[in-house]
């Protein structure tokens, strides 16, 4: 690991704590829009759209470091090809105005569930608006741990960025 990386790893993690308080504990759920951007080998021919939309329902769970969240997606049209989609997600998320974290889904789609789950990078920020939130945040998407150190290395790598408006329960 670089030593630029592990500094703003570090960083990271030493401020983290400044963002978090025990207000913050608690629940919350949310709704929202998802764009999904493929990034890889695949290219718009033969019906094959390389983007996509989506609409999100969310639950998160704020403890005093980490935030646990579970995402249901409802994709309209799986990259032109006909057909919608489900993807159940489940999240560990560490920061609140600022955040990050890691983590996992798999796809259901033509009622088969995909032989393999995708994992998600995510980073995002929690803008207070009232009563409510929103969430704002962008994924890197990919299908195996290889996939993270060359962004072309499978067909459905992924950029997405979504918008979510949460309200505590």
């Amino acid at each position: 690991m670089s030593k630029h990386l592990t500094f703003v790893l570090a960083a990271a993690l030493l401020l983290t704590p400044a963002f978090i308080t025990t207000a913050t504990a608690g629940s919350n759920i949310g709704g929202g829009i998802h764009y999904l951007h493929n990034l890889a080998d695949i290219q718009d021919s033969d019906g094959f759209d390389s983007n996509a939309f989506s609409i999100l329902g969310s639950y998160q769970f704020s403890g005093p470091l980490l935030t646990f969240e579970g995402d249901v997606e409802y994709i309209f049209d799986m990259y032109g090809s006909g057909e919608a989609g489900w993807a159940p997600q489940a999240y560990v998320l560490i920061g609140n105005l600022i955040y990050g974290g890691a983590g996992i889904g798999i796809y259901y789609t033509d009622g088969d569930w995909a032989s393999d789950p995708f994992y998600n990078l995510r980073g995002g920020v929690n803008l207070p608006l009232g009563s409510m939130r929103l969430d704002a945040f962008a994924t890197y998407q990919f299908w195996s741990e290889g996939d993270i150190k060359d962004l072309t290395g499978e067909d459905f790598n992924a950029v997405t960025f979504a918008a979510l408006l949460r309200f505590d329960i």
